[in-house]
C-alpha cells in the first residue's frame, strides 16, 4: 500500500534561505529518482515555511530514501536551518499526492515535531495556519 509523507519546515532566520533552499532542491531531486517513488512535490509558504509531499510503493523503500545521502545529512542540519520541523506519514490506497489543505489536516492532527534547539511553540503543538493555496490556473 503507497505511504505518503508530509514534511513542513519553517526557517529560523531568512538569512539561511539559499543554503537551506540548495538543500531542499537536493532532498526533492533525490527522491524522484529513488527506487519506489511515485511522486513529489513542495510548496514555498508564507512566513518562510516549505512543505515537501512525497508517495512511496511501501515503507521500507521510503526509509532507504530516508537513510541515504544527500537527505541523510541535510536532515542532520535540520536544527541549524529550522524553529519548526514537522513530518507526518499514512498508508492510503491510492498514490496520488494529497493537496496541501489534506496535508496539513493530517499534519497537525498526526504530526511529529523534531527536537530543536530554536523550537517556535507551534513546533511541539503543531499550531501553524494552512498552506496558503497556489493559484489555480487558467485555462
Amino acid at each position: 500500500m503507497p505511504v505518503i509523507v508530509v514534511t513542513r519546515l519553517r526557517l529560523r532566520d531568512p538569512a539561511l534561505l539559499d543554503e537551506f533552499f540548495t538543500d531542499a532542491v537536493a532532498a526533492i531531486e533525490q527522491a524522484m529518482k529513488s527506487e519506489g517513488n511515485l511522486g513529489a512535490d513542495a510548496l514555498a509558504d508564507a512566513d518562510n515555511a516549505w512543505w515537501s509531499v512525497t508517495a512511496w510503493q511501501e515503507r521500507r523503500l521510503m526509509q532507504a530514501y530516508v537513510d541515504s545521502e544527500p537527505h541523510l545529512g541535510i536532515s542532520a542540519r535540520l536544527d541549524h536551518y529550522c524553529d519548526e520541523a514537522t513530518f507526518v506519514d499514512w498508508e492510503q490506497a491510492s498514490p496520488a499526492l494529497p493537496d496541501w489543505q489534506t496535508s496539513w489536516r493530517r499534519l497537525t492532527a498526526d504530526g511529529k515535531a523534531a527536537d530543536l534547539t530554536h523550537a517556535s511553540t507551534a513546533n511541539q503543538t503543531l499550531d501553524f495556519p494552512p498552506p496558503v493555496q497556489p493559484p489555480a490556473s487558467v485555462s
